[in-house]
């Protein structure tokens, strides 16, 4: 391999590193929150529900702003967009860490928000260029990201039964604000840059194709926002009310046990990716769709080790077609419109998240449970596998370059 060569590997490299640290702090820090929530009502005399509704602004914007980060990200730089995502996003933990009541809550929790809404259209298209492999990548890339939900809720649990609620803030704030130093000065260096065109071309598309898709994933994808938002939001309360007083008796247990069953699922993005590389990404989407739906309607009236396993199913399913939904967008995407792409898919997917969190407040003050909510989400999923079935099947890969692997 020539010099020139070793260099873009990485570059390469680089890019991904950061992009998968990217994606744990992403869904770390929006979902820090859905822990701290359960010990805040005694801090601020508020109701859960009330308290919880504080991160709606942030979470809408979580989607909403992806589309003109997105569009930075194709027009401007990758990297620069992604030192910007990590120090704003930094500041905004901080500022609710150091918060003294829901208004400055509110300010810290939209700025996490707004700055993590980069990450989805930016760092996404970043490694989908960047990879050799885009499924595997893909995958390796979701478990980093459900890392981030898995490490959140002990973390946040641990600072409060241990340390300060404010510390399970200010702490990871810090981290991403160095985070984003250190990727300024390896882009100031040379040590990474942006990805303009894709190491792997893409399959051959029939014609009309990128429209029919672009409609059928504007409703799966917003229907995945909301399950994803729902299951991810509600699962810390969940397990306060449904588990046995052994098995969580404290913030830290009820946030391990959330930990274990988001890291224990995340195995599963990486099988998906596996799958999206060897079959058709519309049958890999299109199968664990449909494997959600029976889950979602009976998890809410479940408790004990039943409520452990269902919940680890369900999610496992969810995060098993997220490499084949992003090859999907990326098959059917020119290279220069790739983040504005993917800014459109998560303005649906993550723009969803905060009308969901209200939704599942008002349910829970309103009836004490969250079975309602449940059956909406397993509606949403039925109506997603339906068309799901609507995409266009595998087409035939366009040749490798010369020495591509």
């Amino acid at each position: 391999m020539n010099p020139a060569a070793r260099s873009e590997r990485a570059r390469d490299r680089t890019a991904i590193a950061f992009s998968n640290f990217g994606h744990t702090c992403t869904h770390m820090f929006t979902v820090l929150y859905a822990t701290a929530v359960l010990y805040l009502p005694q801090v601020f005399d508020l109701p859960y529900g009330e308290l919880l509704s504080l991160s709606s602004l942030g979470l809408m914007l979580f989607g909403v702003a992806a589309l003109p980060a997105g569009w930075l990200g194709d027009r401007w730089s990758q990297v620069g967009m992604m030192v910007i995502f990590f120090v704003g996003m930094g500041i905004g933990a901080i500022v609710t860490g150091l918060a003294d009541g829901p208004d400055m809550i509110f300010i810290g929790l939209t700025l996490i928000g707004l700055f993590a809404a980069i990450y989805h259209p930016v760092g996404i298209a970043w490694i989908v260029a960047s990879a050799r492999k885009q499924g595997m990548s893909l995958g390796i890339n979701g478990v980093f990201g459900n890392a981030g939900n898995s490490i959140a809720p002990v973390f946040v649990g641990v600072m409060i039964d241990d340390f300060s609620w404010r510390a399970a803030f200010v702490i990871p704030g810090i981290v991403a604000v160095l985070a984003g130093v250190a990727l300024f000065i390896a882009w100031r260096r040379g040590w990474v840059a942006d990805a303009r065109t894709d190491r792997v071309p893409a399959p051959a598309r029939e014609p009309g194709d990128a429209v029919r898709v672009f409609i059928i994933l504007t409703l799966t994808m917003a229907c995945a926002g909301f399950v994803y938002a729902g299951l991810t939001n509600t699962m810390p309360k969940m397990f306060e009310i449904g588990l046995d007083d052994g098995m969580a008796t404290s913030y830290t247990q009820i946030g391990l046990l959330v930990g274990i069953v988001s890291g224990a699922a995340s195995v599963a993005g990486i099988l998906g990716g596996w799958l999206a590389d060897r079959f058709s990404a519309r049958s890999i989407y299109l199968v664990f769709w449909m494997l959600q739906v029976p889950l979602l309607f009976v998890i809410a009236t479940t408790t004990g080790a039943t409520l452990l396993l269902v919940a680890l199913m369900v999610l496992s399913f969810n995060l098993s077609f997220t490499a084949a939904e992003n090859m999907l967008v990326a098959q059917y995407t020119p290279t220069r419109w790739r983040s504005l792409a993917y800014g459109a898919k998560f303005v649906l997917a993550l723009g969803v998240a905060g009308l969901t969190v209200i939704f599942a407040g008002w349910v829970f003050d309103t009836t004490g449970d969250f079975n309602l909510l449940y059956i909406w989400l397993g509606s949403a999923a039925i109506v997603a596998a339906t068309a799901g079935a609507l995409l266009p099947g595998r087409r035939r890969p366009a040749p490798l370059p010369a020495g591509a692997d």
